[in-house]
């Protein structure tokens, strides 16, 4: 495990904050790219931008506290202002609202920026769990004997204990959903398909792998994450079924 960059008495980089920051970039330069190609009038993308980062990061803090309440200290500034513990679920949930908002003011189509998201969030998702492994953070799953089972006695969050290597199985179910995305795209789509596309496979994906997650039970013998998961691919599932029975309900 490489949990550090660089370590001192009084500096310290970490390898997740660098792979975070890599992540955002990264996203950042495939979905501008993506909505300059696919719209036709100007679009502000910095503002759009800009507003994600914000509130995705202030929402991935909400959420995590929300599902870890145990790890609010009395002082609520010091455990929102707190540098670690996030939720890629109220990250998601924040960048949602935020591109509704962005789309009603700016009078954009919705559709046009979520679809384009799908494939940069799949891509930063997956950048940001190779910093988790890296660093060995307390994403990693329960003890096993698998061949490809792990420990991390070097991680920030250590463990002598084999045990599943959850943030490879992310990357590895990323790569799929991201190399699916992009061949659903090739072929014309109705607006929001796409989006629901990744709604779909990452909440089932997610939902399955909390299965062996450490991650504790929170609610309805689920995982806040795995609770999560199950709500993003139930909305996605909705969404297939009310277009499937609107294509029949069409003559001819």
């Amino acid at each position: 495990m490489y949990p550090y960059l660089l370590k001192g008495d009084s500096f310290t980089i970490g390898t997740y904050g660098v792979m975070l920051a890599i992540a955002y970039l990264t996203g950042r330069y495939l979905y501008i790219k993506q909505l300059n190609a696919a719209s036709e009038s100007p679009i502000n993308t910095e503002l759009l931008i800009i507003s994600l980062l914000v509130f995705g990061v202030i929402g991935a803090k909400i959420m995590f506290l929300i599902k870890n309440p145990d790890q609010l200290s009395n002082d609520l500034t010091t455990g929102l202002l707190n540098g670690s513990g996030f939720s890629s679920q109220g990250a998601i949930l924040a960048a949602v609202i935020v591109t509704v908002a962005f789309a009603k003011f700016t009078h954009t189509k919705l559709s046009l920026l979520l679809d384009n998201a799908a494939v940069p969030a799949i891509i930063a998702y997956l950048l940001a769990r190779i910093g988790c492994f890296l660093a060995g953070d307390d994403c990693y799953g329960i003890a096993s004997d698998l061949p490809w089972a792990m420990s991390f006695p070097e991680g920030v969050a250590a463990t002598h204990e084999e045990v599943h290597p959850v943030p490879l199985y992310e990357i590895a179910y990323s790569l799929i959903i991201w190399q699916l995305i992009v061949r659903y795209q090739k072929q014309p789509r109705k607006p929001f398909e796409t989006f629901f596309l990744l709604f779909f496979c990452w909440g089932l994906c997610r939902f399955l792998v909390e299965f062996i997650s450490a991650n504790p039970v929170k609610l309805l013998g689920m995982s806040g994450s795995q609770f999560g998961a199950l709500v993003m691919f139930l909305i996605a599932s909705a969404f297939f079924t009310k277009s499937f029975l609107s294509d029949k309900k069409k003559p001819g």
